[in-house]
């Protein structure tokens, strides 16, 4: 039993160069570590690049993005990480009102748009993804498909819609913005009429995108890139961007967000990696790699649809952050399996 454990546990520390990352806090002067809610295979390519351009090489620590910010919590005297990158900006915010993330700006943070960063500095997007409508083609005509949220609880659509649940923080960041646009009365109908129309509550979003694309149900919220990763494995999906109608909702675009752990062992190599991210190369790599959508106003979005051709809610990560606890609450009463 006590060698499973082990095993467990040094899997959790896989860094992305295949060797064991044991993330002590007296780890080696050149070595970054970053803790990171994005996916090894959505992280890699740029950590690569990294290291190849800089000489510094990186340890990664992946895991979902709530657990993260808590393993930060409890390391605040004597930090094991360097750089936290989340799947959205709440916790961020909330993070950096707990006086646990270390401000930095620098040419390249100022080039990303106000809405998109911390006013105090202590983070910054490197990146989005929207949350949108995917739909399988042979289940559903282009013609018939919801153009916007608020039509998934009609009755043609009961038992056809699947979503992560919020350990994925880009589900709960999109439920809070609902709540932000429209109140809390009418967030609980909305989500009371979404659990009483059939919605299927899953794990991740890889489990919602890939059952949309094998047809085990017809809808799927989700995020923008898992679009083009169904395309990619040749599935017979559909996108639409919701709300985009003037209606006042829009699409939320979540930012993968990125900041320096306070007190830090490497927070040197840690704005380094910031600065690349923010930079083209950088930010060709989240783009063509990982279908993310580009914030520096002048990056090349390649296939992406760019953040500037989408309606977004016009709510602020501050205000995610103070109604992501509650959302959260009024969501698994509802359903405990949020």
């Amino acid at each position: 039993m006590q060698t499973v454990q082990k095993l467990i546990a040094a899997s959790l520390l896989l860094g992305l160069s295949g060797t064991l990352c044991p993330l002590p806090a007296e780890a080696a002067s050149d070595r970054l570590v970053i803790y990171s809610g994005r996916k090894e295979k959505a992280l890699k390519p740029a950590v690569d690049a990294f290291t190849k351009q800089t000489g510094i090489p990186v340890d990664v620590k992946i895991g979902k993005t709530s657990g993260l910010a808590n393993e930060i919590r409890m390391e605040k005297t004597r930090p094991r990480g360097d750089l936290f990158i989340s799947t959205e900006g709440g916790i961020m915010e909330v993070l950096a009102k707990e006086g646990l993330l270390e401000p930095y700006q620098s040419a390249a943070t100022k080039a990303v748009p106000d809405d998109f960063k911390s006013a105090s500095g202590t983070w910054t997007a490197i990146s989005g993804r929207a949350r949108v409508i995917l739909y399988n083609k042979n289940l559903i005509a282009e013609k018939d498909v919801p153009r916007s949220i608020l039509e998934l609880t009609a009755p043609k659509w009961k038992g056809q819609l699947a979503i992560a649940g919020t350990r994925e923080r880009t589900s709960l960041a999109w439920a809070a913005a609902i709540v932000a646009m429209k109140g809390e009365t009418f967030a609980k109908d909305y989500f009371t009429g979404l659990q009483a129309n059939g919605l299927k509550i899953l794990t991740d979003n890889t489990e919602v995108w890939q059952g949309v694309g094998r047809g085990e149900f017809a809808l799927g919220l989700t995020n923008s890139p898992n679009y083009h990763l169904a395309k990619k494995m040749a599935l017979p999906v559909g996108v639409v961007y919701p709300d985009q109608d003037g209606s006042g909702l829009g699409t939320p675009i979540n930012p993968n967000a990125a900041g320096v752990i306070k007190g830090a062992a490497h927070p040197d190599a840690a704005r380094k990696f910031i600065d690349f991210l923010l930079s083209p190369e950088g930010q060709r790599i989240l783009v063509m790699q990982d279908y993310e959508i580009p914030l520096i106003p002048e990056a090349d979005a390649g296939e992406v649809l760019p953040a500037g051709s989408i309606k977004r809610p016009a709510v602020s990560a501050r205000r995610l952050a103070e109604l992501e606890e509650p959302t959260l609450k009024l969501l698994t009463s509802i359903n405990p399996n949020w």
